[in-house]
């Protein structure tokens, strides 16, 4: 069991759009039953099981999923659910979830895992947990960032490049000397020849206390707005407060705003396979079946290679070409391939057809 200061939080907020049609602004990807009848933020949560109390593992997620997300997760206590009332990216996501736990415990460790990624053995990962927690209770002013084996030059994830070691007799502990958010190809294949870079897996810790102190250096006009949420969230004006200020947050990713510019940050590398469920090859290559030179799921028929075919739906799918992506809802069929910008791509759809996004 993880010390008594030590609290999870499982980010699940986004949209999963990368993830579209199977992932909506309804029903987002972290929600989706397609592991063996769980879902990814079940899957998550289940890594914690006999480390943490439920009562302190708390859940980032919209307001709008307010509902699915306590059905989902029906023994994680009402009180740990926290609602953005509006999507603000991470940074401010996690300054409020920071502000949240420093209420709760002034001196709360705080383990942020995404409700996105597959990270197995549980165990492992749990030592890894365990040992960053026990680091930051002798070194409470750096921030954690742990990191991953980079096994290919991936442009879909961000790097981390590592320095010198940090003296501590649990684990090895090494300074993160920079990042690299999804770098182009050229510049990742260049890290993977020189070493001394590991992939960083968005997973984090770090005393509650520090980042809303880096929070204050490097996004100084969040500061009063989370202290003043913070003053109300023990009252009955919080969901006034909190629906009033939090629009106001800045948007940005933690990477960006905060890992990018601070000089505390440090490595510790997860001795665990790490999958992103961030894109449909990589759902398809978890939950799919070979198929002739594609990969597969559902109720398939394919004539030619290269494919991923997600087919969510009880109708039949034939596809004969090389190389796409296609996904198959109950109302939604997505043709594309793997260069498909899918972001870009649901904006747009979102603006010819928004009742489908």
């Amino acid at each position: 069991m993880l010390n008594e200061n030590c609290y999870a939080v499982v980010m699940a907020g986004g949209a999963g759009t990368r993830l579209w049609p199977l992932s909506s602004k309804d029903k987002p990807k972290h929600f989706l039953k397609l592991f063996g009848g769980r879902s990814l933020i079940e899957l998550t949560v289940d890594k914690l099981r006999d480390h943490l109390p439920n009562d302190r593992i708390l859940i980032l997620t919209s307001t709008k999923y307010k509902a699915i997300a306590q059905e989902t997760l029906p023994q994680i206590p009402a009180q740990n659910f926290v609602y953005e009332p509006c999507l603000r990216d991470t940074a401010s996501a996690i300054g409020l979830a920071a502000t949240v736990l420093k209420t709760r415990c002034p001196r709360a460790t705080m383990v942020v895992l995404t409700a996105d990624q597959i990270i197995e053995p549980a165990d492992q990962f749990n030592t890894a947990i365990a040992d960053a927690a026990d680091f930051l209770e002798l070194h409470p002013d750096r921030l954690i960032a742990f990191g991953v084996k980079a096994v290919s030059p991936s442009t879909l994830v961000g790097w981390q490049k590592l320095g010198d070691a940090v003296g501590f007799p649990g684990c090895e502990v090494r300074q993160i000397a920079a990042f690299t958010e999804k770098p182009e190809l050229e510049i990742a294949e260049r890290y993977i020849n020189e070493g001394g870079y590991c992939w960083n897996s968005g997973q984090f810790a770090w005393k509650a206390e520090t980042i809303l102190q880096e929070i204050s250096t490097h996004l100084p006009e969040a500061a009063p707005l989370l202290e003043r949420i913070g003053d109300a969230w023990e009252t009955p004006q919080r969901d006034q407060v909190l629906h009033e200020l939090f629009p106001q947050m800045p948007t940005g990713s933690i990477d960006y705003k905060i890992m990018q510019k601070t000089d505390k940050a440090c490595s510790i590398l997860l001795p665990c396979s790490w999958e992103d469920m961030g894109t449909h090859a990589a759902l398809a290559n978890r939950i799919g079946s070979p198929q002739d030179g594609n990969v597969t799921f559902g109720k398939v028929v394919v004539q030619g290679t290269g494919n991923h075919i997600l087919a969510d739906s009880q109708r039949h799918v034939v596809v004969a070409a090389e190389n796409l992506t296609v996904i198959v809802t109950g109302d939604t069929v997505f043709i594309g391939d793997k260069n498909t910008d899918m972001k870009a791509l649901v904006e747009y759809v979102a603006e010819q057809a928004p009742e489908i996004v």
